[in-house]
């Protein structure tokens, strides 16, 4: 069945879970995990259970882009069999390192950039290349003459916190991508990670350290839930920032700014001298949005399905 069909067939049948059921069974006959992203919006366990008896193959996994494939695994990571989070896993987290170094590499200023030697698969500086091959004589480009920029990590430490509502976590392909952007900042043992609902976890702790793979994974296996608890993740991310000797400290809120629990936070936000709200957007705009960005501390920007993240990260790290 065709996307659209899908669509139709799910409005029409809301309520009806063996139509629902038939629809899923006929999309993992298809092979279309398209169609099974689709339906596991609403319904994902219907769509796990499928998914562990299907044998997803690379040539099926390849029919979906990188991003669609993560949204498929995150409405439906909580109901698969461990064989299959392994392989959805094996193929995603590559995936997402290659994607948030080349978005890195190319959304960063020469500003704060350095040049090294050349490694199989660095990107080139092509007019430094071939002017260096002219100054030396050389036809061919070799090694020693392929000239590669790579921004440089500043002396600083950052607070990554997610939101872990479900309006955020759709973007969930988008926030992974851009957690591991803004991770190669800075050394791994100056980044803590946090999550919050009602209440905060620390995901990875300042002063540890984490392969960025870890990170990744990490971030992927974040289940969606309910309230919203500002003021305890921002404490906690405060908290995390003073065991960091850096002079240059930074907390990157990623939240819709919906406060549904908790005491107000305004007074903890005042304390942090730089906080960067990652505002993902939802259907309405809650006036709390506008109370946090006339703070002289804070700046925003916004992320949606159609953020360029190149754009997007050099503003957030420069």
């Amino acid at each position: 069945m065709l996307i659209t069909e899908i669509q139709l067939e799910l409005g029409k049948h809301q309520e009806d879970v063996t139509k629902i059921v038939e629809l899923a069974e006929q999309a993992a006959e298809d092979s279309n995990l398209e169609g099974l992203k689709l339906i596991a919006t609403n319904y994902p366990l219907i769509v796990a259970r499928l998914l562990n008896q299907m044998e997803l193959t690379d040539i099926i996994m390849n029919q979906l882009e990188g991003e669609e494939l993560i949204q498929l695994y995150s409405r439906t990571k909580k109901h698969l069999n461990f064989q299959l989070r392994k392989k959805m896993l094996d193929k995603l987290i590559p995936f997402i390192t290659e994607k948030a170094k080349s978005i890195y590499r190319r959304g960063i200023s020469a500003s704060v950039s350095k040049y090294v030697s050349y490694q199989p698969g660095d990107t080139w500086e092509t007019e430094m290349t071939i002017e260096k091959m002219l100054s030396t004589g050389k036809t061919i480009p070799d090694y020693e003459s392929i000239v590669v920029k790579e921004p440089t990590k500043r002396k600083r430490s950052m607070v990554i916190c997610i939101d872990k509502s479900l309006s955020v976590l759709q973007l969930i392909h988008q926030i992974v991508l851009l957690s591991s952007v803004l991770s190669l900042s800075v050394k791994k043992d100056n980044l803590a990670i946090i999550d919050f609902d009602s209440s905060a976890h620390i995901l990875k702790a300042m002063n540890e350290r984490l392969h960025p793979e870890s990170i990744i994974e990490l971030i992927l296996n974040i289940e969606s839930s309910g309230k919203t608890n500002l003021e305890e993740a921002l404490t906690l991310a405060q908290q995390q920032l003073m065991q960091s000797s850096s002079k240059d400290k930074i907390v990157y809120l990623i939240s819709d700014l919906e406060r549904t629990t908790g005491r107000n936070p305004l007074p903890i936000i005042t304390r942090i001298s730089n906080l960067r709200v990652i505002y993902a957007k939802t259907y309405r705009r809650v006036s709390f949005v506008d109370d946090v960005i006339s703070l002289p501390n804070v700046s925003m920007e916004e992320l949606n399905r159609d953020s360029d993240l190149v754009e997007l990260t050099s503003r957030l790290i420069i």
